[in-house]
């Protein structure tokens, strides 16, 4: 009679020490679900995120010298290499076109036709992202009426390259000088058909500042000896880590280089040229000023006995 009480006990304790390690592994599960949903998709910005992009927007609209310059990023550079890994998500990180392919699938920026020569960012140059997914024949189901994409049919791995358009401005009243990133455009390389060799196929352009309240929040690694996340994909771009060529500069002709020299020599020095043009007009900005990070007033300068000043100048 003594093994009864027992053995009810002990049957007892069994079915709780069951109930509790049934509860534990469906809590394990779901954690791990919600970290993957976590991984594939973006977060929502805060009040404090869409703040922090307002401040870091420049509007150059107002800007007394403008040039516009067109880029290209090989991402099998090294320097550009932040840009590109991780291929798939992990631990919350994500390379630059998985983070755009995840915000253009959850309608949150906006997308515009590449158009040979020119970007028209108006609503009639709009992309459908499901007629993009079809033309690029990436796979995808619809739940619920959204488009799914699971992260390993996101063609990340075939992005190779990016061009990238800059503004270098001055604006006079303020003194200031800066680059501003103004829009970028993933490069798929695929083999066309009948081809041997790989092409270069420019999905779409994407408004930075669109972009910006996203790569603000996006870690990367930018160094191979110091492998702590200490930068976003944003100061990759504000800070001109990156590696890139100039392929154009906007003119009147709206002429590529390309289109206006002959052989890559040519090309290779036009390239020089231009690049040489941006560093002397930054240089002559501070020349023949005592304090060399800034640029004085036109009276103050006209007091301080200097001859020329920025507003005397033509460029």
């Amino acid at each position: 009679m003594k093994f009864k009480p027992i053995f009810i006990s002990f049957f007892i304790f069994c079915c709780i020490g069951n109930c509790f390690s049934q509860e534990t592994a469906r809590e394990r599960l779901q954690r791990r679900n919600q970290g993957q949903s976590n991984t594939n998709s973006t977060v929502e910005l805060t009040s404090r995120a869409t703040q922090m992009n307002r401040t870091q927007s420049t509007d150059i609209n107002d800007a007394k010298w403008l040039r516009e310059i067109y880029r290209y990023l090989d991402l099998s550079k090294e320097g550009n290499a932040p840009l590109y890994y991780p291929v798939l998500p992990e631990q919350g990180r994500m390379n630059l076109f998985t983070l755009i392919f995840n915000l253009l699938s959850e309608n949150k920026i906006t997308a515009y036709e590449y158009l040979d020569g020119r970007e028209v960012f108006t609503d009639e140059y709009k992309i459908d992202f499901k007629e993009f997914l079809d033309r690029f024949g990436i796979f995808h189901e619809t739940q619920n009426g959204n488009i799914v994409v699971s992260e390993v049919d996101i063609p990340s791995h075939e992005v190779l390259g990016y061009y990238l358009k800059e503004a270098y401005y001055f604006e006079t009243g303020t003194s200031k000088y800066g680059v501003k990133t103004v829009a970028v455009c993933p490069i798929i390389y695929r083999q066309a058909d009948y081809e041997s060799q790989t092409v270069r196929y420019p999905l779409f352009w994407i408004v930075y500042d669109e972009l910006r309240p996203y790569t603000l929040r996006m870690p990367i690694m930018t160094s191979s000896l110091n492998n702590t996340m200490t930068g976003t994909i944003d100061d990759f771009f504000r800070m001109k880590h990156y590696d890139g060529e100039i392929y154009k500069a906007t003119n009147p002709r709206n002429l590529a280089i390309s289109q206006y020299t002959s052989t890559p020599e040519e090309m290779k020095a036009e390239q020089e040229r231009v690049e040489q043009q941006l560093r002397d007009f930054e240089e002559r900005l501070w020349k023949g000023d005592t304090d060399t990070t800034r640029v004085l007033p036109y009276r103050q300068k006209q007091r301080a006995g200097g001859s020329t000043t920025m507003r005397n100048r033509r460029y």
